[in-house]
């Protein structure tokens, strides 16, 4: 797939940052972003990068840039005015079976999970994928379906303005934790999802709303607040799951 795509971006002091136009509606701030393959990788503000298929990618457009706060500008290349497109608009996506993960997959005990090509964009095929992954770290599945459709409503491609990837939503930092090599893939995204409720439901003792606050604002918040943290967002995430798990 051939993409006329800019050389790697470097952040300029004077905040500046791009635009990702992506395939299912949502749009993403990097500050920098290459091209390895037939992967996009964009950093995001804040730290840590996102890899998603190029199809994904409808453009890149360059952002206005803010006056730097104190000092000279640091010295750059050349750039891109403002609104300008670095990327070109992608062609129609290719077919299911372009974008599915290679199959069969082997978890780390040895059992073959299969997906079916192109299941990648089924939601029944991936709810029946999050149940026998549920089981198998014995978490229960009614909780492990509502995270992911609360999450991402089963867009195996969703990305978060904040940078969370994938079906269950993983934050760069916590895919590295748990070992996701690809958060785009259904399998590595759900698997590394799921261990990491498993370890939120331990370390609380089983209080579900504690595991989805932490799940939520982070481990760091519940421990500061003793208990689910005073945000908005929080208290609504914790009923929103709930709510869909009782359905």
């Amino acid at each position: 797939m051939a993409i006329a795509l800019a050389p790697l971006l470097v952040p300029a002091a004077g905040a500046r940052a791009d635009v990702a136009r992506l395939r299912n509606g949502n749009t993403l701030e990097i500050t920098a972003f290459r091209l390895e393959g037939k992967l996009i990788i964009m950093k995001v503000e804040g730290g840590g990068e996102i890899a998603l298929p190029s199809g994904q990618v409808l453009e890149i457009r360059r952002s206005a840039a803010s006056p730097p706060e104190t000092g000279m500008p640091a010295a750059e290349p050349p750039r891109p005015e403002a609104g300008e497109r670095l990327v070109a608009p992608a062609p129609s996506p290719a077919p299911p079976s372009m974008n599915a993960p290679e199959l069969p997959r082997r978890a780390a005990d040895g059992e073959v999970i299969e997906l079916p090509v192109g299941a990648v964009f089924d939601p029944l095929a991936l709810r029946t994928l999050a149940a026998r992954i549920a089981r198998r770290h014995g978490v229960d599945e009614s909780l492990v379906h509502a995270v992911i459709q609360i999450e991402s409503r089963y867009d195996a491609f969703a990305v978060s303005p904040r940078g969370a990837m994938g079906l269950m939503q993983l934050m760069p930092r916590t895919a590295a934790r748990f070992a996701v090599r690809n958060t785009f893939d259904p399998v590595d995204n759900v698997e590394g999802g799921v261990r990491y409720l498993k370890e939120l439901l331990g370390r609380y003792k089983g209080q579900v709303r504690l595991a989805l606050a932490a799940y939520n604002a982070g481990e760091q918040a519940v421990e500061q607040y003793s208990g689910i943290p005073p945000y908005r967002e929080t208290e609504l995430y914790v009923k929103r799951v709930l709510r869909e798990i009782r359905r």
